[in-house]
């Protein structure tokens, strides 16, 4: 690398990841395993030591959120499944995903803003066959459980379980409706937040 923007944008890369050997072409999520805080972390400082803005970077695109959602894949099956339009709008979110490369990041840092990488850059993403089976088993589980939590809840108030308390009936709402209601809402809003990744940023 004769380049010294790319030799100092490839140190930033090994200070942040630990990689011994970054090249123009190492990429940062598939080569770096750039995802979630760690890549924001390191495009926050890219950005400070070239006063670059990052505005248009539209996130999901480059990088994943951070942590592991296990509903979203069975989620966005059962939806494409069921509804041919959600299947074209997934495959584009999927269409738009990009790769940053070192090299490209150094076009970045001269044009002081950010610039989409072109068709070459697209990711290759295969779904796992086990992350699949794991997602459809979370979901299978989660609705167990509020399956679960809403008939044990109808017995508590229908008084067939013994005496009704408060506290065990606030508790079951709690573990057994609410909580699987609300990792079912994260996940969608994660899934509605990917599709809208397919379209540019607005101004």
């Amino acid at each position: 690398m004769n380049d010294n923007l790319i030799v100092e944008i490839a140190e930033l890369a090994k200070n942040h990841t630990g990689a011994t050997s970054v090249t123009p072409s190492t990429r940062l999520y598939a080569d770096l395993g750039m995802t979630g805080d760690d890549a924001r972390g390191f495009m926050l400082a890219f950005a400070a030591s070239y006063d670059v803005d990052l505005s248009e970077l539209v996130w999901l695109r480059y990088f994943d959120d951070e942590g592991a959602d296990m509903l979203a894949p069975a989620a966005a099956l059962a939806a494409s499944v069921f509804s041919p339009a959600f299947a074209v709008c997934w495959q584009a979110a999927r269409d738009a995903e990009r790769e940053i490369t070192i090299a490209h990041l150094a076009e970045v840092a001269r044009a002081k803003t950010w610039i989409d990488p072109d068709e070459t850059f697209r990711r290759e993403r295969r779904v796992s066959p086990l992350l699949l089976v794991l997602s459809v088993a979370s979901a299978l589980i989660m609705g167990f459980f509020l399956l679960l939590g809403a008939v044990v809840a109808y017995g508590f108030l229908a008084g067939q379980l013994g005496d009704r308390n408060l506290l065990a009936l606030v508790g079951i709402a709690a573990m057994g409706i609410l909580f699987p209601l609300y990792l079912g809402f994260a996940s969608w809003r994660s899934i509605q937040r990917k599709l809208a990744s397919a379209n540019p940023p607005r101004n």
